[in-house]
């Protein structure tokens, strides 16, 4: 379970609550570079008697200290703001399984990186059926649950953009709200 938390210093952090290889597992190879195990500092002493015996405590600090998050009634205003940019994250066969929100474009996660840092703007519109965003574009990034949108955050704003925002609920809530047959 992810929980956000406050240490000492007021910094907000990621929290993973439990075994450390399934933590491994859920974050990609970039971030499990910026994996910080803490648990000899005095804070995650405190949290570790706090959380069961068999458990481990993992923090990832975004590359922007905070993440941005974008909300359902934000996402679904979305067709009134055609400056903003929706990119779904998701491969193209889970598309297809469940649908997408309106207006998104669907750049999967593992493409992503490239396609905002190599692809010029008329290759990417051919690509992926929208404009190339410019590094002050607001950008924001669904997927099923968020947790692969939290991580196209982390490429954006390590690749310079300003305006990345996660959308926290993503497929899961969208379909919910919408009153869609929920995610498998």
């Amino acid at each position: 379970m992810l929980n956000l938390v406050k240490n000492r210093a007021g910094c907000c952090r990621w929290m993973y609550n439990g075994t450390f290889n399934a933590a491994v597992r859920g974050i990609s190879t970039v971030n499990r570079r910026k994996m910080v195990l803490f648990t000899e500092t005095p804070a995650a002493k405190g949290l570790l008697s706090k959380v069961s015996s068999s458990s481990t405590v993992v923090s990832r600090a975004f590359s922007s200290g905070t993440m941005k998050i974008a909300t359902y009634e934000e996402v679904k205003d979305l067709c009134n703001h055609p400056e903003k940019l929706l990119i779904d994250v998701r491969e193209p066969h889970e598309l297809l399984e469940t649908g997408s929100i309106p207006t998104s474009i669907n750049i999967p996660l593992d493409r992503l990186e490239e396609a905002l840092a190599k692809t010029n703007p008329r290759d990417f519109r051919g690509f992926f059926g929208g404009p190339k965003p410019e590094s002050d574009t607001p950008i924001i990034f669904t997927c099923r649950t968020g947790r692969r949108a939290a991580q196209a955050v982390d490429i954006a704003d390590k690749l310079g953009f300003t305006n990345a925002k996660n959308y926290k609920g993503s497929w899961t809530e969208w379909s919910e709200k919408e009153g869609l047959p929920a995610p498998k």
